[in-house]
Order: C-alpha cells, then sequence, then structure tokens
C-alpha cells in the first residue's frame, strides 16, 4: 500500500465499501479528484488516525456525502 497520495489508488473493496453506503460513481469521482487535488495531503503519516489512504477515503466520502440534516 502506498503511503503516497498521488501513488494511491482505492481498492475495489473500498470502493464496493463506499458503494454500499448509498454513494454512486459519480460522487465517488468527485471526492477522489478533490483529495487529489489537495496539496497538504501527500503521505499518509500526515493524516491523524489513519494507517492507510483506503480507510481515510471510505470514511471521507462517506462525511463528505451525507444528506444536510434538517
Amino acid at each position: 500500500m502506498s503511503k503516497l497520495l498521488k501513488e494511491w489508488t482505492p481498492s475495489t473493496a473500498a470502493i464496493d465499501l463506499i458503494k454500499l453506503n448509498g454513494i454512486e460513481d459519480e460522487q465517488i469521482e468527485r471526492s477522489l479528484a478533490y483529495l487529489n487535488a489537495q496539496e497538504s495531503l501527500a503521505d499518509i503519516d500526515d493524516v491523524d488516525g489513519y494507517d492507510n489512504w483506503n480507510a481515510f477515503f471510505i470514511m471521507f466520502c462517506v462525511k463528505a456525502n451525507k444528506p444536510p440534516l434538517n
């Protein structure tokens, strides 16, 4: 597993888990593009609480695509 974001792509298992949360392909692609554009995220060691990009990406997608509370 790559520690550098620019060398990483989500695993099939991560994508499957994200989709189980009702997140569509387009939303996944937008989330990935957003993360790849973040220059402050280069190495997984820079992200507190996560030891791999798949875990971080799953949580990011779920939280980023959570419907707003009314």
